[in-house]
């Protein structure tokens, strides 16, 4: 009987010790992901985000697509490409800024400035720079291999719970989902979810924010075409 408590008392430890590790495993990760995104020079980021809302009454699907690209010390391109509304952009090669909507072919052009980087400030890859911070819980899940231009790249793929003080009255946070290129500390896709705080399961609606990326590079040369406002790029 002894032995069979021991045993079982080995066996929990070995767990426990083992959460542990992962979480550790896991924080260690994030650091990583953020020390690259922070100490990036250029980057070229392409992708989609599909956000999927599931209520009691309906299900809706939406998608748009995104192009990143910034080149230190003030090149930059910010493109999304809604479904129903046109393409919205706003692009600058460190002497003139241009801001162009397609649906109204609206065009605006003016000398770049000090402040146009705060463009990038709404973009995915900002946030990304503070991926590490407000962690309430971490875990290491698994591996698993994530499509790039064609290519399996292996994955990390790490849960995070985090702080969230500006979600709205009545609405929680699900927890974060992250795969992460085991090689480069980028991030390869990203799952963000919300529902709201009911007692009921079958009334609650979820929301749920899945980006993938086409293209992912970081401090690798980015091609002048990217900061011009040309309308030949591939849609």
């Amino acid at each position: 009987m002894c032995q069979i408590r021991r045993a079982s008392i080995l066996i929990l430890l070995t767990v426990l010790a083992t959460g542990v590790a992962l979480c550790d495993d896991a924080m260690q990760i994030l650091g990583k992901v953020g020390q690259t995104y922070r100490g990036s020079k250029s980057y070229h980021f392409e992708g989609t985000t599909v956000s999927e809302t599931d209520s009691a009454a309906a299900k809706s699907t939406s998608e748009t697509e995104f192009v990143v690209a910034y080149a230190a010390p003030n090149k930059f391109r910010v493109e999304f490409r809604y479904p129903n509304a046109g393409n919205w952009v706003r692009v600058s090669d460190g002497r003139t800024l241009s801001r162009y909507r397609s649906i109204t072919k609206e065009l605006k052009q003016q000398a770049a400035g000090s402040d146009d980087l705060n463009i990038l400030n709404g973009t995915l890859m900002v946030s990304l720079n503070d991926i590490d911070q407000g962690v309430k819980k971490a875990a290491l899940l698994h591996s698993e291999p994530v499509s790039l231009g064609g290519q399996n790249v292996d994955c990390y793929v790490v849960e995070v719970e985090r702080d969230q003080p500006h979600l709205l009255p009545g609405t929680e946070s699900l927890p974060e989902k992250l795969w992460i290129d085991k090689s480069r500390f980028i991030v390869l896709r990203r799952e963000l979810g919300t529902k709201s705080a009911t007692e009921s399961a079958d009334k609650a609606t979820k929301n749920i924010r899945t980006t993938t990326f086409s293209v992912a590079r970081i401090n690798e040369p980015v091609e002048d075409a990217l900061f011009a406002l040309n309308t030949g790029r591939k849609k």
